[in-house]
């Protein structure tokens, strides 16, 4: 008889609803002691998760003098795992090896500052970085010193007088600047590549073919620039950012500003036909982070429209994001996709033509 009452305890014990109950048990012991653990440093710290309450410093080199109040990557780690797009607005020294941030920052050309809550929800709500609301502290454009007493109003006013050149009243005025923030975007059938400095087989190339066709055909002045900017591509826009400046110093009545690019898409996606020949269709792209995006995306709808006339799907259409391009730089700024990686050098150049129309009309239109 206790023989047998012993093998039904142990038999018991041994059960997959007795193991889960064992389990449960030793998570709850688990969390228990976690929880134990993380008192006695908030005992020894007080300030150890009260991370947002920091001193305000501003600039890019804040983070090296904050780090040690973090305490560790941990905090920014569990933002970046609860805000969508947070892990790439902090640059690295501010996490060192977490492996916590990839591109460094964000194409608009800053970071969001993990202390302040409007700089967090600026990533997810366009123009709210426009709002009159108090800021502890703003980083401005890459390779620019911003001052600690400048406060957000400031630097918004202030860019918007050295972005924004007056346009003449008459059409046809003034100049189209052509560059590329991705200057080595190849296309894979023609150079076995994705990314090549060799600029006769990427996007530079395209370039020089629409500025000459502008000039030639259409008799509209143009400038190109094929500095590459791209080497890291992970901070293209930001070391783009002084050539348009400038280019447009130097030509201030310039009409169009155009970042021309091949997209990464599928070739299905960015190919059409025309006249029975392979040809790379195109896309538009507007930012829209800053005030007066408006006036951009009305031009790129424009072209759109224009090359729709002019032949049926080679457009793709206009696609606004909730970014900048660098296109706050002029009221002309346009971001063209040409064809993509997976089509060759001579289906995006059968597109020139049709662009340099449609470009032609809307420099000479009166928007």
């Amino acid at each position: 008889m206790a023989k047998s009452a012993f093998f039904r305890i142990r038999s018991k014990k041994w059960t997959g609803r007795n193991r889960k109950k064992r389990r449960n048990h030793l998570i709850l012991i688990s969390i228990l002691l976690l929880a134990l653990v993380s008192a006695a440093l908030a005992a020894r710290s007080p300030g150890f998760f009260a991370q947002p309450v920091l001193p305000v410093i501003t600039g890019s080199a804040a983070f090296a003098e904050v780090r040690p109040l973090f305490g560790s990557a941990l905090y920014l780690r569990i933002l970046a795992q609860v805000i969508p797009g947070f892990k790439e607005t902090v640059p690295r020294e501010a996490v060192g090896d977490a492996g916590l941030v990839e591109e460094g920052f964000i194409k608009a050309g800053g970071f969001a500052d993990p202390r302040d809550p409007k700089h967090i929800l600026a990533m997810q709500i366009p123009f709210i970085v426009d709002a009159k609301l108090p800021s502890s502290s703003v980083v401005g454009t890459v390779g620019t010193e911003q001052s600690a007493e400048q406060s957000s109003e400031e630097q918004v006013s202030e860019e918007a007088r050295v972005i924004f050149p007056v346009q003449r009243p008459l059409t046809g005025q003034g100049k189209v600047l052509i560059y590329h923030v991705h200057t080595t975007e190849s296309f894979v059938p023609t150079s076995g590549l994705k990314f090549t400095q060799n600029l006769e087989l990427t996007v530079a190339h395209l370039g020089a073919t629409l500025a000459d066709v502008l000039r030639t055909e259409h008799g509209i002045p143009v400038l190109h620039d094929k500095t590459i900017h791209d080497l890291p591509r992970s901070t293209a826009y930001q070391i783009a950012l002084p050539t348009i400046k400038s280019m447009l110093a130097a030509n201030p009545d310039a009409r169009l500003v155009i970042d021309l690019h091949r997209d990464g898409v599928s070739r299905n996606v960015s190919t059409t036909r025309l006249d029975g020949k392979e040809t790379g269709r195109v896309m538009f792209v507007v930012g829209s982070r800053h005030p007066n995006w408006q006036q951009n995306y009305q031009q790129a709808m424009f072209l759109h429209q224009r090359l729709e006339e002019l032949a049926p799907g080679l457009s793709r259409g206009v696609r606004e994001r909730p970014l900048v391009y660098n296109q706050h730089i002029h009221q002309g700024a346009l971001l063209i996709e040409v064809g993509g990686h997976e089509n060759s050098l001579a289906e995006a150049l059968r597109t020139i033509p049709y662009l340099a129309r449609a470009l032609a009309d809307l420099y000479n239109s009166e928007i």
